[in-house]
């Protein structure tokens, strides 16, 4: 009997357990059903909306490019495209599948219904599509793959079928096309350059890229339009200032997510446009006179440091990349090197130009005076290798003018043993060659002078003075860019230590910084003009020589490898006119193949001389 008690009694402990357990349990079912009901009743009903809202962010038109006289050099142009809406035939989907799925069953034959969808879209564009075809003798066709991946991606968007068509394909479809037609036109902006190849490589130009506008609700599903990206030049440098502020639609869809009804939107707002300092017309002129040769040229304005023009060999046509460029295209300018601007990224030896940087580092040191000269046997010894001079007849006296004027290799090697090559490297890096200049414009290269350090780092032994003696006629390790030269040469017009360049209108406030001077004493920075005068009326530079113009400048010739073979560099640099500098002009070509033979004054200068000319002309 006690047991029996003791039963019941432990039992009624445990149904007592369940009760507290199932009710805590429904407690908190009803607690949690009352916070979800309740107290996140706001939450759902956003949620909610928000599945039921899609946005479409729309790209702003991209803002002009303007020369510094105020002449369009990229704006925008208008094109037409055939587009496919696809929410328009859902209808007709959803009908032609359910008549096709049914008789299909009626036969008892098995079928898989995602294929099936497929080839019913793909047949029901492809009337419509047969339309257009047969109105413009085209062949325009969209596989039921295609429809089925911008159903899944961008339902909400046209689908593009053809872009670009011609005025006479448009004009025939506007009279063929009914109203509520599922294929209609459109126009859209692309990009347009008026002059084609002029300044390709400073304008750049632009891909069709994703739109980096920001949605103006980041919790609602979003489509975006390809827009017009930078990719090189100023377009890329100057992306964020033309691109413009993008807009958007907000639309409701349905339960099977086809577009309904439009309940907002804000249209996109037009890039700001920007001013170069380049000017078209001298472009044009600069682009002339470097013909067909493989190389650059810049004009720069000595006051400010404003480019006025920029040309680099061989270029292209910038409208190639609109809407795009095609593969074979692209490869053959790949091939013929268009892409490198040469004036900004190109990286070579200098040559004699450099003898120029050697003369301020000698007058600088106090070891090499005005009035010093040397007895130049054609050859010079030095450390177990002869280093030749074969620019003027040997066995002369050469002073320190005219080993400027008639670029004396010996006189710089000789020299160059006596300040040693601190001074020089040190000399060079003062005036800015071994740094990027700093233009407004992407991917520039920068100059490099060796040093012993380097040397050593890269396996190539001690620094020896056959180093420092190539270095001082500009040979050797040293590498420049043609943009570097022309800044140093604006420097020397100025009695600058160093000139920014740019590429802006008004890009340096219209005016330079007073920066410090080259160094020279009065007599001495009078002594290296006049050795650069004597360089343009009678020596190797006098192919640049205009008449009643007073040009002070310096040729160059140096060698380097093209994919194995050795070519010479022509070299030439100037300003003008010498009593008030206005501009400086820098001029490298290149050799093309074994049977040129290209020098500095030869073949740089007379290029310097059409430029010259026509900018004097034209003022």
């Amino acid at each position: 009997m006690r047991t029996i008690t003791h039963f019941h009694k432990l039992r009624n402990s445990r149904i007592k357990v369940f009760y507290m357990v199932a009710a805590m349990i429904f407690v908190y079912l009803i607690c949690g059903l009352f916070y979800r009901q309740i107290i996140q009743h706001v939450y759902f009903q956003q949620k909610e909306k928000h599945q039921n809202l899609r946005q479409i962010v729309i790209p702003g038109m991209r803002g002009n490019i303007y020369d510094r006289n105020g002449i369009l050099l990229a704006g925008q142009r208008s094109i037409f495209s055939i587009n496919l809406y696809l929410h328009e035939l859902h209808d007709e989907f959803r009908k032609e599948y359910l008549q096709r799925a049914n008789v299909l069953r009626q036969d008892n034959i098995q079928f898989n219904a995602k294929n099936l969808r497929r080839n019913i879209r793909g047949e029901v564009v492809k009337k419509y599509l047969n339309v257009i075809n047969a109105a413009i003798g085209s062949n325009y066709t969209v596989s039921g793959v295609a429809i089925d991946r911008h159903l899944a991606q961008k339902f909400l968007l046209p689908m593009k079928i053809a872009d670009n068509i011609s005025q006479e394909a448009y004009e025939k479809l506007v009279y063929v096309l009914p109203k509520n037609f599922p294929v209609q036109l459109s126009m859209d902006e692309v990009r347009y350059y008026p002059y084609g190849n002029l300044a390709c490589h400073v304008i750049g130009y632009v891909v069709r890229g994703e739109n980096h506008g920001k949605p103006p609700n980041e919790k609602i599903k979003t489509f975006t339009t390809k827009c017009q990206v930078g990719k090189s030049g100023i377009e890329l440098e100057a992306d964020n200032v033309l691109r413009g502020v993008s807009g958007y639609e907000l639309w409701q869809i349905d339960t099977l997510g086809m577009a309904r009804t439009l309940l907002k939107s804000e249209a996109p707002k037009h890039g700001n446009s920007i001013r170069l300092s380049i000017d078209k017309n001298l472009q044009d002129v600069v682009e002339q006179a470097l013909e067909d040769n493989r190389g650059c040229a810049i004009v720069m304005n000595v006051r400010n440091g404003e480019i006025l023009a920029m040309a680099s060999k061989p270029s292209y046509d910038i409208n190639l990349w609109v809407p795009r460029i095609s593969y074979d295209t692209y490869d053959r300018i790949t091939s013929e090197g268009g892409w490198l601007n040469l004036a900004t990224q190109g990286e070579f030896p200098l040559g004699s130009v450099f003898k120029l940087v050697s003369s301020i580092a000698f007058l600088r040191s106090g070891e090499v005076l005005r009035t010093d000269s040397v007895f130049c046997t054609g050859m010079t010894e030095v450390g177990g290798r002869t280093f030749t001079c074969k620019n003027h007849t040997s066995n002369i006296d050469v002073t320190f003018e005219d080993a400027i004027a008639r670029s004396c290799n010996t006189f710089f090697y000789e020299n160059a043993k006596k300040v040693k090559k601190d001074i020089l490297i040190k000399t060079a890096n003062e005036l800015g060659f071994s740094e990027k200049t700093g233009i407004e414009l992407p991917y520039e290269g920068s100059g490099f002078v060796p040093t012993e350090a380097w040397k050593k780092s890269r396996g190539f032994g001690s620094w020896a003075v056959g180093d420092t003696v190539n270095l001082s006629i500009g040979q050797g390790y040293l590498l420049v860019t043609p943009l570097e030269v022309c800044s140093f040469t604006s420097s020397i017009a100025a009695n600058r230590l160093k000139t920014k360049p740019t590429i802006f209108f008004n890009g340096n406030c219209g005016y330079l910084p007073n920066h410090p001077s080259l160094g020279l004493d009065e007599a001495d920075y009078n002594f290296l003009i006049n050795a650069m005068v004597e360089v343009v009326e009678n020596r190797s530079g006098r192919r640049a020589k205009v008449e009643n113009l007073k040009i002070a400048g310096k040729t160059g010739t140096a060698q380097f490898f093209d994919h194995g073979d050795k070519r010479n560099l022509a070299w030439f640099t100037c300003f003008a006119p010498v009593d008030d500098p206005e501009i400086a002009i820098t001029v490298m070509v290149q050799e093309k193949s074994k049977y040129d033979s290209y020098w500095g004054g030869t073949n740089a200068a007379p290029i310097a001389k059409k430029i010259i000319s026509k900018y004097f002309i034209a003022k």
